[in-house]
């Protein structure tokens, strides 16, 4: 569910998010939102914090467990991301120490967005998965602070947790991704004298390297470009409570040495401030990779390895402990076939031979995904192993990826050998409809812009055909918090001329807005007219009815714009045919 008042701003992340394949239910306000999520209650919620009568926070606590009027809703709360302005941080934070899952700064990165939204998608209801289960007689000793295990393995998990729990020592917890590391951080919390205090997650994978210091520890007015307001890290809103750092391999060299000086002496400094701060809190991190050989590769300190390792949790790969695969399973059926009305109640013998003979890459994550579309399909209330939805979404990728390398190459002999292509040119991404920066350097002679779209409306949107691309995706890694490739994102080539940058910014702008020119005006802030004179310069076509003419009143366009922003200049912009003199200087220089 998305909660923005702005009807322009709403529009434009619903498409976004649309078209990442989300169900979005869209509200203006946080009544509004109530209303909805009592009908169809939603998993993430991604609100304004600023909004008409019943602000963001508001709405988070009336969602809570025993706020909501009515029955108890059958399904737990969602988790939320809290959307602020820099100048209400504070606020924010606020809303963290509540149990908010995350907040985003405007304007709003739609890459980040959609990076946050499907790993709270992903990672589901974490607190109180199985509450109110414990004391189930037949699977009562299995339950541990909503983790399921009764094999020798997950005892010894267990066990470890509750050792440690009680003491302030940092924890690093091991393992592949999907098995539940973050659940483990919370039974740490849970079961700690800071349990009343708030529990701060941080997907440092998910944040841009430049970013993670004043995400972490904050920052102060003026340290960098875009730092309008001083600001509270993460450290700070978890004052009193625990800090899980997950996927602390990808962290950047310098915010190791940060993090080090906090293990150590637990102070830090905001970036760009002078002043120590006590980091009040605990820390927890967490890596599905070797740590040892990030040492060896000189990726990750080894004096921060040993701070971070003084007390291990290693989770095992339920591949390795198959006997809690079933009642995992049974678990997760009943819950997803309660949600979602369906008759599904029991596994078959047969279903539950095809559960425990896969190798599960994915963990527990995969096994919730798959029960849960097998909830969906099942169609009896005992489920046969036809019914089990075992790798449908990997089936369909491979098929897509073979119908493009089914064909296979030429051969090429030593002599035709094709030389590699040159490196692909640096691009800087462009993330805010409002906010363009292109370089004053002329275009190095390698790069090539992109060229803009040809038309206008919500047929143009690029969209991508079946299965293209796939491939490449799959065997090439990228790094989390680097900006997705998004039709709704632009990126431009270092070097692009400002007139070229602002055609295509303008031409993406309504296509986001399906070709409204008087909203795509708003987003941009300049006026219809002058949107139409620039549309008009691109060679665009604009309805007669439209354009303003040159013997139109001054009257009929101030009373026909009096609502719109105006647009310091509104004349077409002139080409001109003289020769540029900077242009034939450099010319002259590199004769």
């Amino acid at each position: 569910m998305l909660v923005e008042d702005e009807p322009d701003q709403a529009a434009i992340l619903e498409a976004v998010l649309r078209h990442e394949g989300l169900d979005v239910l869209v509200a203006s306000s946080g009544e509004q939102a109530l209303e909805i999520h009592q009908r169809t209650p939603a998993d993430v919620l991604v609100t304004d914090l600023n909004l008409p009568g019943m602000t963001g926070v508001d709405l988070m606590r009336r969602l809570s467990p025993g706020e909501l009027e009515g029955p108890e809703p059958k399904s737990p709360p969602p988790a939320v991301v809290m959307v602020t302005g820099a100048a209400s941080i504070t606020s924010a934070v606020d809303a963290l120490k509540l149990g908010a899952a995350d907040y985003l700064q405007k304007p709003l990165d739609p890459a980040r967005l959609v990076l946050l939204v499907r790993e709270l998608l992903l990672r589901g209801p974490t607190r109180g998965e199985f509450e109110g289960e414990d004391d189930d007689p037949l699977h009562g000793q299995l339950v541990f602070e909503g983790m399921i295990g009764g094999s020798p393995k997950m005892r010894e998990v267990f066990t470890r947790i509750d050792r440690v729990a009680a003491t302030m020592a940092p924890v690093l917890i091991v393992g592949e991704s999907g098995t539940g590391k973050e659940l483990v951080a919370r039974a740490i919390h849970n079961r700690s004298r800071r349990r009343a205090g708030p529990f701060v997650p941080v997907h440092t994978g998910a944040i841009p390297r430049e970013l993670i210091g004043s995400e972490l520890f904050g920052h102060e007015k003026g340290s960098f470009t875009g730092a309008f307001a001083a600001a509270e890290g993460k450290f700070e809103a978890a004052a009193g409570g625990t800090v899980f750092l997950d996927e602390v391999g990808t962290m950047d060299a310098a915010v190791q040495v940060s993090l080090l000086r906090v293990l150590e002496t637990y102070r830090f400094t905001r970036v760009g401030g002078r002043k120590e701060i006590e980091a009040d809190v605990r820390v927890v991190a967490a890596t599905n990779k070797d740590l040892l050989d990030l040492v060896d590769d000189c990726v990750f300190r080894e004096d921060l390895y040993y701070r971070l390792n003084v007390f291990t949790v290693t989770l095992p790969p339920l591949r390795e402990r198959r006997e809690d695969i079933l009642p995992i399973a049974e678990r997760f059926l009943l819950k997803f076939a309660k949600r979602y009305g369906t008759p599904a109640r029991r596994l078959a013998d047969a279903a539950v031979e095809r559960l425990t003979e896969h190798d599960w890459p994915g963990n527990v994550r995969e096994l919730r995904n798959v029960i849960e579309q097998t909830a969906l399909f099942a169609s009896t209330e005992l489920v046969s192993a036809n019914d089990v939805q075992l790798g449908q979404g990997r089936i369909e990728r491979r098929s897509s990826r073979r119908s493009y390398d089914s064909i296979p190459p030429p051969a090429k002999s030593a002599a035709q050998v094709v030389p590699p292509e040159p490196a692909e040119p640096l691009s800087v991404p462009v993330v805010h409809p409002s906010e363009l920066a292109v370089p004053s350097e002329p275009a190095p002679s390698h790069a090539v812009a992109q060229p803009a779209p040809a038309s206008v409306g919500p047929a143009s949107l690029p969209r991508r055909p079946p299965g293209e691309g796939v491939a490449h995706e799959a065997e090439a890694p990228r790094d989390a918090g680097e900006a997705a490739e998004h039709p709704l994102v632009l990126r431009l080539p270092v070097g692009t001329r400002l007139a070229d940058a602002e055609r295509k910014l303008i031409l993406l702008t309504l296509e986001a807005v399906r070709g409204n020119k008087q909203r795509a005006a708003r987003v941009l802030g300049i006026s219809r007219r002058g949107l139409y004179s620039k549309l008009q310069a691109y060679g665009e076509h604009v309805g007669s009815h439209e354009a303003p003419g040159p013997s139109e009143s001054a009257e009929s366009v101030e009373t026909a714009e009096s609502a719109e922003p105006q647009d310091p200049v509104d004349e077409v912009p002139v080409v001109s045919e003289e020769p540029n003199l900077d242009d034939l200087g450099s010319a002259r220089g590199e004769a």
